[in-house]
């Protein structure tokens, strides 16, 4: 065959493949353009709209325009002044501006803001526009507005205004000087701020291995700082570890009774502290930060316990400058915020009450913080006989507690009840697993062809770690979690030597096991820390067996959206950790697969309603009660 012939051959096929299903009278009627990236229907001129496909894993196919995300796509940057104003602005310019700055405007500016974004429900895009409306003349309103198409750019960040109102607490007056004839620039001190939060010499190596790092250390005290809790879920595991379970378990060995260890350490019911805590977070929901004096005086509680329990929580502006100041200069980072934690209520002048963050009132009445108040209790008040031991008793029984509703949850979520057996708790895997020194983890969840094997630790990263205090607190602190996953590992191999002194049936063929690492108070799993965690147990020979999968941790509050998922009839624990181990988040949190992969926004557990009641009835009996024949809300 000739050259001429194979031509012709070679372009009837091509007419064929471009063409041949195409109408005659259509080819005229319209232009196409063949070019590169833009594929054509085979068989026709006309532009594919999917111009491509990828393969997942499951073999379904769907467009590469909706690829799952990567763990980058998660974060969000925010807006430099240069890119606000359209320049720098000058080295020292905060501080110059809060000499300038009267305190209390300051603390109102910050937090103005910071309630507007802790309002449950709040979109961080509106409080953005609404800030740009209310501070931005043209053409600066117009450039922000445009920045902020971007989704994934902020213009109001929590940590700049904590650092903000931390430096007016060093730097600005009580009131102006005479001599000073103009206010400063509030917000070009904040964004002022922009300019060097996070900026360091040296970030450390890029490649994470077993250690995090600079930038690792600041990715751990960054994910702490801005991790938000569901206020309906923290207020509900607040009345069942703090107020339900206690009472349940009374007459057990070493529990105690967290309200009466807590009137007895400081004198003040708990009742009080959350019916006044409760009042002022309740006025932060609709918008109010500011509470007037003599507000606090419509609760139905004695004066002097609302005074007690105000006097827990709250101090006045000399007595914040005082604890900033003190702050030890080497554990003074840009995450440090230790004082307005503890006293998350400021008093102004004329005895009116200021919430500068609600997250930090929140976690203080009704998170983990109390307990400070029952070891370390009001310089006023005698401590009672025996408080040491009290105190540590007290400690031990929230612990305790905590693992109890971390099982409790775990048994809800596999349904676990009458004759379905899947949940085995560490009593049931002690009485199976008797060899001498066998460690034993807390819990084991029999799914079809797998183990899912538990533990729980209250172990909290220590201040030094959340807040990126140069050193090694970060890895002393995963270090300790190694020693909880080495009992997850001791009881995948007790389980693999003789499943049936457990569950009294024969172990299946090609069992499988998932460690679960859960941390009811939190911790900031992302691509550093979770790949220090795997490196390091890697090292100490943990799970490595190729019949187990690598170790996941969640907290509790994650626990609780895979139980939401079950009550909706969605997958199952097993089915969402294998799903996120195989995914394009393997390495990020459970919740950011959840969320962003699975695409599932879970209800909170139905169970939570009658434990959020429970929670906020100290408050709800300490409100004057409407008359008779009239409904609250009708009464305003």
């Amino acid at each position: 065959m000739d050259a001429g012939v194979r031509l012709a051959q070679q372009i009837e096929a091509m007419s064929q493949m471009l063409a041949e299903v195409e109408p005659a009278s259509l080819r005229t009627s319209y232009l196409a353009d063949p070019s590169a990236g833009n594929p054509v229907l085979q068989g026709s001129t006309a532009t594919a709209l999917v111009p491509r496909w990828n393969e997942r894993p499951s073999g379904l196919w769907v467009p590469a325009s909706s690829q799952e995300p990567a763990p980058i796509d998660l974060t969000a940057v925010f807006l430099t002044p240069e890119e606000i104003f359209g320049f720098r602005l000058t080295s020292g310019y905060t501080e110059s501006q809060l000499q300038r700055l009267p305190l209390e405007g300051v603390l109102r500016f910050c937090a103005m803001v910071l309630n507007a974004l802790a309002v449950p429900g709040a979109s961080v895009a509106s409080v953005d526009h609404g800030f740009v409306d209310l501070v931005f003349n043209e053409p600066v309103r117009s450039r922000v507005l445009n920045l902020l198409q971007d989704k994934t750019r902020r213009l109001l960040v929590p940590q700049a205004f904590m650092l903000l109102a931390r430096m007016a607490m060093e730097t600005s007056p009580d009131a102006l000087p005479p001599e000073v004839m103009e206010e400063g620039d509030v917000v070009g001190a904040l964004f002022a701020l922009t300019q060097t939060m996070g900026v360091f010499p040296d970030s450390g190596p890029t490649i994470i291995g077993d250690r995090p790092g600079t930038l690792g250390r600041e990715l751990i005290a960054n994910q702490h700082f801005n991790h938000n809790w569901s206020v309906a879920g923290f207020l509900a595991r607040y009345a069942r570890r703090w107020l339900q379970l206690p009472t349940e378990h009374q007459g057990e060995p070493g529990v105690v009774d967290l309200s009466q260890a807590y009137r007895d350490s400081t004198g003040v019911q708990f009742e009080s502290l959350a019916a006044v805590a409760g009042y002022l977070w309740m006025v932060t929901t609709s918008g109010r930060f500011v509470i007037e004096p003599g507000e606090l005086a419509v609760l139905n509680i004695p004066t002097e316990q609302v005074e007690a329990a105000l006097a827990l929580i709250s101090t006045d502006l000399p007595g914040m400058r005082e604890a900033v100041r003190s702050q030890l200069p080497a554990h003074r980072t840009e995450w440090s915020f230790d004082p307005f934690q503890q006293w998350p209520v400021l008093r102004l002048s004329e005895d009116r009450l200021l919430i500068l963050d609600p997250r930090h009132l929140l976690n203080r009445a009704f998170g983990w913080l109390p307990m400070w108040d029952i070891k370390f209790p009001p310089p006023g008040h005698t401590k009672p006989a025996g408080h040491r031991k009290l105190a540590a008793r007290a400690e031990s029984t929230l612990r305790h507690l905590s693992e109890v509703y971390v099982s409790e949850v775990l048994h809800k979520i596999t349904g676990d009840e009458g004759t379905t057996r899947r949940v085995y708790d560490d009593a049931e895997l002690r009485v199976a697993f008797t060899a001498q020194g066998q460690r034993i983890a807390d819990a084991a969840i029999d799914y079809p062809g797998t183990w899912i094997v538990i533990e729980v630790t209250t172990s909290q990263l220590r201040r030094e770690a959340v807040t990126a205090v140069p050193g090694e607190s970060q890895i002393e602190d995963i270090d300790k979690l190694l020693e909880e996953l080495d009992q997850i590992d001791a009881t995948i191999a007790a389980l693999r030597r003789d499943e049936a002194a457990l569950t009294g049936t024969s172990a299946i063929a090609d069992r499988r096991y998932l460690p679960l690492l859960v941390l009811p108070e939190g911790f900031p799993v992302n691509p550093v820390t979770l790949t220090v965690i795997r490196e390091r147990a890697r090292a100490r020979g943990l799970f490595q067996a190729p019949d187990t999968d690598p170790v996941e941790i969640v907290d509790i509050e994650e626990l609780e959206m895979i139980e939401g998922i079950q009550e909706e009839s969605g997958p199952s624990m097993l089915d969402i950790l294998r799903s996120k181990q195989s995914g394009s988040l393997r390495n990020a949190a459970v919740r950011d697969h959840i969320f962003h992969v699975m695409r599932l926004h879970p209800n909170r557990p139905v169970r939570q309603s009658d434990l959020l009641e429970a929670a906020l009835k100290p408050l709800a009996d300490a409100l004057p009660r409407p008359p008779q024949g009239q409904s609250r809300r009708e009464n305003g």
